[in-house]
C-alpha cells in the first residue's frame, strides 16, 4: 500500500537568506501542516498571515534602499514613513511597484481579510468581531501563503540581484553558496537575471567544476531558444572544448568559437566576467589570464556579440557544479 502525504503548505523557503528566519518560518510551516489537517482553524489562519507578513518585512529589510527611492513611498507630515511602521500592503505594493516582486493574484483583498485575526488571541476581541473562523476562512488564507511562496520561490536573491529559475532548482544556501545542480533535464539547473543588463556588469566567483562539470554563461537571453553563452567544459574528450555557443532551439548548441584554452585548469577556478558597453569591453578572465575565441584562425570580440538590452545567466550540465564568493556590480 502506497502512503501518499497531502502537501499542505509549499516548503521552498530558498529565497530567504537570513538563517535564523529561514528556520523559524520552516518550523512554522511544518506546525501549520499538522494544525490545518486538525481542523484547528484560527491557528491556521494566524499562522499563515503571520508568515507571509514575515516573509515581506524580510524584503523590506533586504531592499531597503529601492524602496525608499520609489516616488509612491509613503510620506507622514511630508516625510518619509519609518520603514518599520510601514502596513504589509505598503511594502507589496512598493515591491511590486520597483519590479523586485511580480503581483499576487487578489493579495490585498484576501490580506484585508486575514490582517486582523491575530487579534482573536484575546477571546473578548473575537466575542467583538464575530467574524467567522471556519475552514474555508482557514483554507483561503493558506492558500494566500501558498501563492505567496510560490511566485517568489520562482526566483534566486543574491544580495539586491534577483534571477529567475528557467528549470531545475538552483539554490543559494545561508553559506553564500550557489549550487547548480542535477535535474532530470538536460539543463539542469538554469538561471537568468529578471532584469535586462543595461551598458555595464561586473562579476566574479569561484567556480567548482569537478572531474565532469560543465558551466555556461548565457547572455543575450531572450527565451530559452534563444541566447548565447561561453562555455567552460571540464570534460577530457576531444569533441568537448570551451567556446562561445549559441542556441536557436531549446538545448542545441551551435558553435559559434572555440576558446584558445580548450580546457579549464583543475581544481577551484576563479572566474571574472565583465561586460562594459561604454568601452567596448567584453571579458572572461580565468585564474587571471583572459581567454580568447577563435573563428577559422581569427579571434572573435565577444563586445560584437552583445546585445545589451538582453538578460544574462547561467547554467549547469552533465554533473553539479558551485559558485562560491559570488560578487555582482
Amino acid at each position: 500500500m502506497i502512503n501518499i502525504e497531502p502537501q499542505i503548505t509549499i516548503k521552498n523557503l530558498d529565497f530567504i537568506n537570513d538563517k535564523e528566519l529561514q528556520i523559524i518560518l520552516g518550523a512554522r510551516l511544518d506546525e501549520l501542516d499538522r494544525v490545518f489537517l486538525s481542523n484547528a482553524n484560527l491557528s491556521s489562519i494566524i499562522l499563515s498571515i503571520s508568515s507571509i507578513e514575515g516573509i515581506f518585512r524580510h524584503f523590506a529589510k533586504n531592499f531597503k534602499k529601492q524602496i525608499q527611492s520609489s516616488t509612491y513611498y509613503p510620506k507622514i507630515g511630508g516625510r518619509k514613513k519609518d520603514i518599520n511602521k510601514l502596513t504589509i500592503e505598503e511594502i507589496y505594493w512598493l515591491l511590486t511597484e520597483q519590479d523586485i516582486l511580480k503581483r499576487i493574484e487578489n493579495f490585498v483583498n484576501i490580506y484585508k481579510l486575514f490582517r486582523n485575526y491575530r487579534n482573536f488571541i484575546h477571546p473578548q476581541k473575537q466575542i467583538k468581531e464575530s467574524w467567522p473562523v471556519g475552514i474555508g476562512q482557514a483554507q483561503m488564507a493558506l492558500g494566500l501563503l501558498n501563492a505567496t511562496i510560490d511566485q517568489i520561490s520562482k526566483y534566486i536573491f543574491i544580495g539586491t540581484e534577483i534571477f529567475e529559475t528557467i528549470s531545475g532548482r538552483p539554490r543559494y544556501d545561508l553559506s553564500n553558496v550557489l549550487h547548480l545542480d542535477l535535474a532530470n533535464i538536460r539543463t539542469n539547473s538554469f538561471m537568468v537575471s529578471k532584469h535586462k543588463i543595461d551598458s555595464l556588469i561586473k562579476c566574479k566567483f569561484i567556480l567548482e567544476l569537478g572531474e565532469k562539470g560543465v558551466f555556461n554563461f548565457v547572455f543575450n537571453f531572450s527565451d530559452i531558444g534563444s541566447f548565447k553563452m561561453l562555455r567552460l567544459d571540464n570534460r577530457k574528450m576531444d569533441k568537448t572544448r570551451n567556446a562561445l555557443l549559441y542556441c536557436k532551439q531549446p538545448f542545441y548548441w551551435d558553435f559559434e568559437a572555440d576558446a584558445e584554452e580548450k580546457h579549464p585548469p583543475s581544481g577551484e577556478i576563479q572566474v571574472e566576467i565583465e561586460i562594459n558597453k561604454i568601452t567596448n569591453v567584453f571579458l572572461l578572465r580565468v585564474n587571471g589570464k583572459n581567454y580568447k575565441f577563435l573563428k577559422g584562425g581569427k579571434e572573435i570580440n565577444l563586445i560584437n556579440e552583445l546585445n545589451p538590452r538582453l538578460r544574462i545567466g547561467w547554467f549547469n550540465e552533465v554533473a553539479p557544479v558551485k559558485l562560491t564568493n559570488l560578487e555582482m556590480h
